[in-house]
C-alpha cells in the first residue's frame, strides 16, 4: 500500500512539474522564433520517441502550419519499394509567398525539422499530392497520414537566402 501511495505521489509531482514547464507563445511575448527555440529545440527530449502527432498538436495549439515540406529517402536505395519514402518533414512559420519575399530581402526564415524513425511507410509524392489537394499546408487527411510516424530527432532551423 505504501508503494502505491509513493507511486501516485511521484506521478502527481512529475505531472505538476511538466504542466508548469509548458511554454506558450504568450509567455514568449508573441515571439514565434523564441517559442520554436524553447519548445522544439531546448525541449526536444519531450518529442523524441513520441508520435509526430505530439509535435503537430503542440505547433497547432499556438500557431498555424504555414508550409510543410517532405524529406525522403531519395533514389539511392537498391530496392524500388524503399525509394522516395518520407523520412521527415519541415514545418515553416512563413507561407510560400512570405518565404519568397524574405528571400528577395535576404531575411531569414525559421521552422523546425523533424526526422522520423524507420520504418518509413509512404511515398513523398503521394503525400505532396494529398497536401496540395487539401489546399492547406496541414489538412486533416495529411495529419492522419503523418500522425503515427515516430520522431527520431527534431531541431529548429534558420534559413538565410
Amino acid at each position: 500500500m505504501k508503494n502505491l501511495i509513493v507511486l501516485l505521489m511521484s506521478v502527481f509531482f512529475v505531472t505538476a512539474i511538466h504542466a508548469q514547464s509548458k511554454v506558450t507563445l504568450g509567455q514568449c511575448q508573441g515571439d514565434t522564433v523564441s517559442y520554436l527555440k524553447k519548445v522544439f529545440d531546448e525541449n526536444k527530449s519531450c518529442f523524441i520517441g513520441q508520435p509526430f502527432s505530439k509535435v503537430m498538436d503542440e505547433w497547432t495549439s499556438q500557431m498555424t502550419v504555414n508550409q510543410l515540406t517532405f524529406k525522403d529517402t531519395g533514389i539511392w536505395p537498391t530496392k524500388e519499394e524503399e525509394k522516395l519514402l518520407v523520412r521527415g518533414v519541415s514545418l515553416y512559420l512563413d507561407t510560400e509567398d512570405e518565404f519568397d519575399l524574405k528571400g528577395l530581402r535576404h531575411e531569414p526564415c525559421y521552422g523546425i525539422s523533424v526526422v522520423f524513425a524507420s520504418p518509413y511507410f509512404q511515398k513523398a509524392d503521394s503525400l505532396r499530392r494529398l497536401r496540395d489537394s487539401e489546399g492547406t499546408a496541414l489538412g486533416s487527411k495529411l495529419y492522419e497520414q503523418l500522425k503515427n510516424y515516430i520522431v527520431k530527432d527534431i531541431y529548429m532551423f534558420e534559413l538565410r537566402q
